[in-house]
């Protein structure tokens, strides 16, 4: 069988390794940007679109859908009791979903007009991949469909807002560009990662150490879920600085979770512990989130974007780099272990996250520190690629098919 037609053989294969494309490719876009920015010339991009809102559109939708896509198809059966989708249920629509998150990086570059034309197209495939996981929900004999009605509903989410970059890129008009970051964080990505961690971390931690139990009431995903929500319309609308009333609660259920997970005894093995730490980020988005709202409250901007780089590169980051490597060695038959090189770029983008979240409050480095955090972005990401995208177009190492 050819590496071509092996990525096709499951849906891991096929998603991963367009997110991990499609995260290059985005990071080396702002690399670039910023290298040039800091030399006083302009951004490689279409006149009339700001760099900061194409790096916001392409860090939440450039290449995340893809790891959720991948995660979905391969766990999502198994929560709803289903055999594993075949082939012609993911490749087609998989294949747009590529050649249309490929596209955005040449819509960006040509004019505001063809960056909109392909949002739409990008987000036909996505609406695509999405009925067919709901069709997978309809038909599922298990009574309890909770995690994968709530990912759909984010997914949803999701795709409101490449719409609204869609209108933004179309008309100029600033609350769709807001709408965009909102929607992207608050109502997608944070809904479904929690999603996610509630219905996986407790499960790992359960397997990898048998005699922690596996914790995950209904009601605390209901409340990580419809905390996100709540931030995110207080966030949309003339509310800002009243989001404390929702973060510092969410900061406070964040933090016992994941205390009541097994954060300090996950440590016993790396790759459990690389979830658990990315998961805890989410508590210090939340409080870091809660303190900028108080300081607004009182006329106080001194945070910057510290709290939505705490929520970007150490929550979800650090959370996608820690699953998909989970995933992707428990599926090609490798140990559920994380090597040097993996250890060492988790911790690698650990420093990178602190460095970015601290270049918004000590001011007088914020240059340095930003490059700083890029470079170790870079370096983290790159290794991590170089280790694990041979694996989506190579063999099981045991043998098996998948």
């Amino acid at each position: 069988m050819s590496a071509l037609k092996r990525l096709a053989v499951a849906p891991h294969r096929l998603f991963f390794f367009a997110g991990v494309v499609q995260l290059l490719l985005a990071s080396a876009w702002w690399a670039v940007t910023l290298g040039l920015r800091s030399r006083g010339i302009p951004a490689p991009l279409a006149e009339g679109l700001e760099p900061a809102r194409v790096h916001a559109f392409l860090m939440i939708y450039g290449f995340l859908p893809f790891f959720i896509f991948g995660f979905l198809f391969t766990a999502g059966p198994r929560w709803l009791g289903l055999p594993a989708p075949e082939a012609r249920d993911y490749v087609p629509a998989g294949i747009a979903a590529c050649i249309g998150g490929a596209l955005l990086h040449v819509g960006a570059q040509a004019s505001p007009a063809a960056l909109a034309a392909e949002c739409l197209f990008y987000l036909a495939t996505w609406l695509a991949i999405l009925a067919r996981f709901v069709r997978m929900i309809d038909a599922s004999p298990e009574d309890d469909r909770t995690h994968a009605i709530h990912a759909a509903a984010a997914m949803v989410g999701g795709a409101l807002g490449v719409f609204a970059m869609a209108v933004f890129a179309a008309t100029g008009w600033q609350p769709a560009a807001r709408a965009m970051e909102v929607l992207g964080l608050w109502a997608f990505l944070v809904p479904v990662f929690c999603t996610v961690c509630h219905r996986m971390i407790p499960f790992f931690t359960g397997s990898v150490l048998p005699f922690h139990s596996k914790w995950r009431p209904q009601w605390t995903l209901a409340a990580l879920v419809q905390g996100s929500l709540a931030h995110g319309v207080l966030a949309l609308g003339p509310y800002e600085a009243w989001t404390w009333i929702v973060d510092l609660p969410m900061s406070a259920a964040a933090a016992t979770l994941a205390v009541r997970w097994g954060l300090a005894q996950s440590f016993a093995n790396r790759l459990l512990a690389m979830l658990h730490v990315g998961f805890a980020w989410l508590g210090v988005a939340y409080g870091l989130l809660g303190l900028q709202s108080l300081l607004r409250l009182i006329g106080v901007e001194s945070l910057g974007l510290a709290p939505v780089h705490a929520v970007t590169m150490g929550f979800l980051a650090s959370t996608t780099l820690a699953m998909v490597s989970r995933v992707t060695c428990g599926h090609s038959g490798r140990v559920l272990t994380a090597d040097r090189l993996t250890w060492a770029a988790f911790w690698l983008l650990q420093v990178a996250a602190l460095m970015r979240v601290f270049a918004d409050v000590w001011r007088g480095a914020h240059g340095g520190l930003v490059l700083g955090a890029t470079a170790l972005w870079l370096a983290c990401f790159g290794a991590w690629a170089w280790r694990y995208l041979p694996i989506y177009w190579r063999p099981r190492a045991d043998g098996r098919p998948g």
